[in-house]
């Protein structure tokens, strides 16, 4: 469940976050209603991969995937706004833009 909680953070950063995406995701935004609120909600963004992750892998339960939704919603959440200063931090002082 470790390594599935890692993978969904990673995921949803390389497709949300990632500095190579974002002029796709800024043409999404204008063009559906659907995508500007994925794309600026952290907690629905951590629950759909949470529950792409659970359902590619072996968990054929239902509730189990929802479960793992959940957490990885929560946790994506909090580990997003704990860790945004810190990325900021990180590109100001190298010049190195990742988001």
């Amino acid at each position: 469940m470790f390594i599935d909680l890692l993978f969904t953070l990673s995921i949803r950063f390389f497709v949300f976050d990632f500095i190579l995406f974002k002029r796709c995701r800024e043409i999404l935004k204008t063009k559906s209603y659907f995508f500007r609120k994925l794309f600026s909600c952290t907690y629905c963004q951590g629950f759909w991969f949470g529950l792409a992750v659970s359902w590619s892998g072996n968990s054929s339960s239902f509730w189990y995937s929802l479960k793992f939704g959940f957490i990885s919603a929560i946790i994506t959440f909090t580990w997003t706004v704990f860790m945004e200063s810190f990325i900021k931090e990180f590109e100001r002082d190298r010049d190195l833009p990742m988001t």
